[in-house]
């Protein structure tokens, strides 16, 4: 799927590298020019300078077939107003945006955005389920890029369904901050909850652990 990232910065980056490592065809807008560089430089030329409020912008990106456009700038306008451009402007067929303040996510439901995902509540993580799932994804690099937040998805048939959070030994420096059912609801992790399968995994890891922190979890029977 073609795929336009509006936002390039500490969750765009992760999210176009995590997208393209799925098979993806990503295009990152972003009006920083620095960003843009960095960008270019690790992940090829998927990335262009301009404005997320631009018709002309989005038109270079490809948003015309692009099968869904994700708006992830600091800007709630600026994310509201590229889903609404995408959409009359290009007919792209499914819009997701972050909304920074909770209460602008109303506003972005009435204005008919198809995804609208709070970074105040952590439902980043449905963005890997508004798009064909995929076990893993790392959400954004934290600190000085030691740690960072991802997101794992647990299967059916993983050794850690039916056991309580407290039974699994995690590596040392990983901390569970969410979880969510497959039916959209969150576990409080301090409550000792059960884990069931299909639930996903909201995780601060040791980047250098990040890789065991996935096979523990998602380890078959």
């Amino acid at each position: 799927m073609y795929l336009v990232i509006v936002g390039g910065g500490k969750v765009g980056a992760p999210l176009a590298s995590a997208l393209i490592n799925e098979g993806h065809e990503v295009f990152v807008l972003d009006n920083d020019p620095d960003v843009v560089t960095d960008l270019q430089r690790e992940l090829g030329m998927i990335a262009t300078i301009g404005e997320a409020t631009s018709v002309r912008a989005l038109q270079d990106a490809g948003a015309a077939r692009a099968g869904a456009l994700i708006a992830v700038t600091n800007s709630d306008e600026d994310n509201l107003a590229a889903c609404q451009l995408a959409r009359t402007n290009f007919d792209v067929p499914r819009t997701i945006a972050i909304a920074h303040s909770p209460e602008n996510a109303e506003l972005f439901d009435l204005a008919g955005v198809d995804l609208v995902v709070s970074a105040t509540d952590l439902v980043l993580a449905n963005l890997a389920t508004a798009l064909p799932a995929h076990p893993l994804i790392k959400l954004m690099p934290l600190a000085d890029r030691t740690m960072e937040l991802v997101a794992i998805k647990l299967p059916a048939s993983g050794t850690a369904i039916g056991r309580t959070l407290s039974e699994i030994t995690l590596p040392y420096g990983s901390k569970i901050v969410l979880m969510i059912t497959s039916e959209g609801h969150s576990k409080d992790p301090d409550s000792d909850p059960l884990i069931e399968a299909e639930d996903q995994i909201i995780a601060m890891s040791p980047a250098n652990s990040t890789a065991e922190l996935w096979e523990l979890l998602t380890e078959l029977r």
